[in-house]
């Protein structure tokens, strides 16, 4: 179809910022294409090709086959952990394909949430991070001592954190300072109490620092076939694992000069008593982790139960002597399903829900056990880290099974006929002329109602915005379904 160019560069700025707000947010890179794509369909354009990487977005259009191809590359900045944001790009990309939003208005907003301040300040976001230590201390049946250490130390740890970003230095040296304040604090609780157990702050600490890793976008990108994405996304994940555990490792060797016993004892058996404490553990590391990652107020709830449930499913199949791989990964798959269909259904990003369901599943203890074991055994604690990796694995891919089995159920369940966020697909483009369904079955017309078409997924739905129909021009270059074709003549027969 004819576009005009300050249309095209308005409906390419619109995308490319809502991309790259997903992508730097965290979104996996099937759904920062399909809301890509989605927002250029919407508008009109098709022979689209969207390809996202580790931190870059690229949109090209073809207007026809003798016309210059037009495209902009826009590269994302430093990924955080802001869901509030990424809260708002959805929104905006969802109101836009629905036709509540008009294009001027959804760039201008799209541009704004860059430069809003966030939604909890920094001190509020430490604390929630520290809340989320002192919680999962409590997971390991913790006393009162090795709680308010892991409090502290994980309050201390993201503080720290802050302040070597606020300076530029790369986060791997984060991850390193925060895993030797981890064993620094586990130390002076083995200096002041000797009965107590320090391993746990440690725990605890680790399980706050990996939390917010992206291996879980990185292992759907892998599953769905976003191969170059995912790679980076799992180099960026191993090389801060890598400097937590450097951080813990000359932790450790000050804690052998200062003589403190920092060794992991056995862990918690599964009891009415201990049932109960996953479950308000789950509820403090799902809150706490909501306000340290900005997840709106009216959503925390929601997260800290997600979290309790993942908890308590865990310790459950755990305690009936499931195998702790298989545990976890039941307990991801129902989290990634429940995640889904809570963030169709209360127009939230699903990334929020799964994020804080996986955290008691994190295996922190398996990971510090296989660091203390590297110093005495070499083959048991590398035994221990492989068996921490496997459950890692075993979490994202029962996530990502579950957001898939989900995104493919909402569509008979949805009140509307747009999805919050799109579904996990493997790479595709709009790089074909496609039929705009004027008569779906599935969608009642009704007058300044959107037209809804099938997108470049299965079972997805988009929408034409019911402004694009004000110009005849539109419809004479749109190409009708064959059976309406066949209708059209029909009628045309008859009326000569």
């Amino acid at each position: 179809m004819p576009t005009d160019s300050a249309r095209l560069h308005a409906v390419f700025d619109l995308a490319m910022r809502i991309g790259e707000g997903l992508l730097t947010n965290g979104a996996a890179a099937s759904e920062v294409t399909a809301t890509v794509l989605r927002v250029t369909s919407s508008s009109g354009l098709r022979n689209v090709s969207a390809q996202v990487t580790f931190n870059e977005v690229t949109i090209s259009y073809l207007a026809d086959e003798s016309a210059t191809p037009f495209t902009r590359v826009r590269s994302a900045s430093v990924r955080v952990q802001d869901f509030a944001r990424l809260a708002a790009f959805e929104d905006i990309s969802h109101e836009y394909l629905s036709g509540e939003l008009p294009l001027d208005e959804a760039r201008r907003r799209a541009a704004a949430i860059p430069q809003r301040p966030p939604l909890y300040k920094i001190p509020l976001v430490i604390g929630g991070f520290a809340v989320m230590g002192g919680a999962a201390a409590l997971s390991f049946g913790a006393g009162s001592l090795v709680v308010v250490a892991a409090t502290l130390a994980a309050g201390l740890l993201i503080g720290a954190g802050e302040v070597l970003a606020r300076w530029n230095i790369p986060p791997f040296y984060g991850q390193a300072l925060g895993g030797l304040v981890a064993v620094l604090a586990a130390a002076a609780v083995a200096l002041v109490d000797s009965t107590a157990n320090p391993s746990i702050v440690v725990v605890s600490c680790i399980i706050v620092q990996l939390a917010g890793l992206s291996s879980i976008s990185a292992v759907q990108d892998a599953v769905t076939g976003w191969y170059v994405t995912a790679a980076g996304r799992m180099l960026e994940a191993l090389m801060l694992t890598v400097g937590l555990v450097a951080g813990v490792r000359v932790g450790m060797l000050v804690a052998d000069l200062l003589g403190a016993d920092i060794s992991v004892s056995a862990s918690m058996p599964l009891t009415l008593t201990t049932a109960v404490v996953a479950i308000i553990s789950g509820l403090g590391m799902g809150l706490g982790y909501g306000v340290g990652t900005q997840v709106p107020a009216r959503l925390l709830l929601t997260a800290a139960l997600v979290a309790a449930g993942s908890a308590i499913i865990s310790q459950v199949l755990g305690g009936l002597m499931l195998d702790r791989t298989v545990a976890v990964g039941v307990a991801a798959f129902l989290s990634g399903l429940a995640a889904t269909a809570l963030g169709d259904r209360l127009r939230a990003p699903a990334l929020a829900f799964v994020m804080a369901g996986v955290i008691p599943l994190v295996p922190g203890s398996r990971i510090y056990r296989g660091l203390l074991g590297l110093g005495d055994d070499l083959m048991s604690g590398a035994a221990e880290l492989l068996g921490a990796a496997e459950i890692a694995v075993s979490i994202a891919a029962g996530v990502v099974a579950g957001q898939l089995l989900a995104s493919r159920l909402m569509p008979y369940f949805r009140r509307s006929g747009i999805a919050y966020t799109p579904a996990i697909s493997s790479p595709f483009t709009t790089m074909r002329r496609r039929r705009l369904s004027l008569g779906s079955r599935r969608v009642r017309r009704r007058r300044g109602a959107p037209v809804i078409e099938p997108s470049t997924m299965t079972g997805e739905m988009t929408a034409l915005s019911s402004t694009m129909f004000e110009d005849p021009s539109f419809l004479e270059d749109l190409e009708l379904p064959s059976e309406q074709e066949s209708t059209s003549g029909r009628r045309t027969d008859r009326e000569e």
